[in-house]
């Protein structure tokens, strides 16, 4: 069984929750309220903000070959800024004043953290469980949903076959990754995965807090 493989069956709980979460199944349904969507859309835009650095410092990391595809998919990041900034002109949100919520805020921090102070097959374990998470969970979004709907671009970002391509780079290079590592690295990977996707659960949340940074509020 292969390492990424493993990492699925055995955060099963936490993959089902990622996938199953409410903000997914509401906005393929076109039931989604407003603002709850334009919340995701600001916390989103500071979070691919935050991913093009964290990126840059592994792809300083990186073995040479590893280095163009991560190099596209830090272009990649900014064409999803570009559009966030279409989508939110087009509804009319304003991106300008928008300041990471707290849990936005924290992601952000592991992210850097990990990119930073962890070694490459560890940062990419982070990388790999933050794109497959999106795009299993834009691609559950694709059932269903209508071409028309306000959400429409973003699935064909995140749920297309250029981007399942990407995943499938990650996926086949985090396998080779992990075959090279201890045991010990092996089980520091397995934790950072689990929390990934603990912080992938909390941002879906996120998007129906209205409490922003908690006891300030």
């Amino acid at each position: 069984m292969s390492f990424t493989t493993t990492l699925l069956d055995d955060h099963q709980t936490l993959w089902r929750a990622n996938l199953g979460h409410r903000f997914l199944a509401e906005t393929r349904d076109g039931t989604i309220d407003d603002t709850v969507f334009a919340r995701w859309l600001r916390q989103d835009y500071r979070f691919v903000e935050a991913a093009c650095p964290m990126l840059g410092v592994l792809i300083s990391k990186a073995p040479a070959s590893h280095r163009e595809p991560l190099t596209d998919a830090l272009s990649g990041l900014y064409d999803e800024l570009d559009l966030f900034q279409e989508r939110a002109e087009t509804a009319g949100i304003d991106l300008g004043d928008a300041r990471p919520a707290f849990t936005c805020h924290a992601y952000i921090q592991f992210l850097l953290a990990t990119a930073r102070g962890k070694s490459y097959p560890k940062s990419f374990t982070v990388l790999y469980a933050a794109e497959k998470a999106y795009y299993e969970a834009w691609s559950r979004v694709e059932e269903g949903l209508s071409p028309d709907a306000f959400a429409a671009p973003f699935v064909e970002n995140w749920a297309s076959d250029g981007f399942g391509e990407y995943v499938g780079f990650l996926t086949t290079t985090l396998d080779d990754l992990a075959a090279r590592a201890g045991p010990q690295e092996k089980s520091e990977m397995h934790r950072l995965f689990e929390t990934t996707l603990r912080y992938e659960a909390a941002f879906w949340e996120m998007a129906y807090d209205t409490t922003d940074w908690p006891g300030l509020d």
